[in-house]
């Protein structure tokens, strides 16, 4: 599909200013390449449906913009405890570099959806060029790894797609797998009621799994703790990244 000029100049301002806003990765899928990929199954305890399309969120919808951050910091990690629910400082950080992007596109007289949560990001990730298909589900780029955070935009303008990631980064690495310490992975699928993560709390800290998901996740204040990253750490990609230059400096 052929582009104006105007158009390419567009988007190239809109990647500019996404790296501008915060995003080191930011990739670009057309709402038709999207929709032609085959609803899934989401087995989250709070989402047990499929994946929905771009027009269910925003008749016209023409593009989605896919940001990526890399995870440098146990921040990105933290769960906090407010009342009866749970909140993550990472989304809310997340979130507000993203509506930096929204509110440009609205003031040019653009229709935005910000993290439609039944279009999946991963998804958007793989088909935008941000990076590939772990076996441990997570999407794995080819710098930083599994160490990432995604943001998602749904627009009615229309932007130029960047090239889909086909490259297989894992190969015969299975690390991912063997690390997990509940047995919840096979490659590239995830047991939502196994996985630390996914499990429910009553599961969570019954006799069988409290030791090993207080080891794995565990407790930094009374009412703050770590989700688990175990198979995360175990990927070689983008490990020696993580900390890199990101020391505390302290004056002398």
């Amino acid at each position: 599909m052929g582009y104006s000029e105007e158009t390419v100049r567009f988007t190239e301002d809109v990647i500019e200013r996404a790296h501008r806003y915060g995003f080191p990765l930011v990739g670009i899928v057309s709402a038709m390449d999207y929709d032609a990929v085959p609803s899934h199954f989401i087995g989250h305890r709070d989402y047990m449906c499929d994946t929905k399309k771009t027009g269910d969120y925003m008749e016209g919808a023409k593009s989605l913009i896919i940001l990526g951050v890399q995870v440098w910091d146990s921040l990105f990690d933290m769960v906090i405890k407010v009342g009866d629910h749970h909140e993550y400082p990472d989304e809310w950080r997340g979130r507000y570099y993203a509506r930096r992007m929204t509110r440009h596109l609205d003031g040019l007289g653009y229709r935005t959806e910000l993290e439609p949560e039944l279009l999946s990001k991963k998804r958007m990730a793989q088909l935008g060029g941000i990076g590939g298909f772990g076996k441990q589900s997570l999407i794995v780029n080819p710098e930083f790894g599994p160490w990432l955070r995604l943001r998602s935009i749904l627009t009615d303008a229309e932007l130029v797609p960047t090239d889909p990631f086909t490259e297989d980064l894992c190969g015969e690495c299975d690390e991912c797998v063997k690390a997990c310490p509940v047995g919840a992975l096979t490659p590239h699928k995830v047991d939502p009621d196994r996985c630390l993560l996914g499990m429910r709390w009553e599961d969570r800290l019954s006799e069988e799994f409290r030791d090993v998901y207080m080891e794995h996740s565990p407790s930094l204040t009374e009412s703050t703790w770590l989700m688990c990253n175990t198979c995360q750490k175990a990927c070689p990609i983008g490990r020696d990244l993580r900390f890199e230059k990101r020391d505390r400096v302290l004056a002398q």
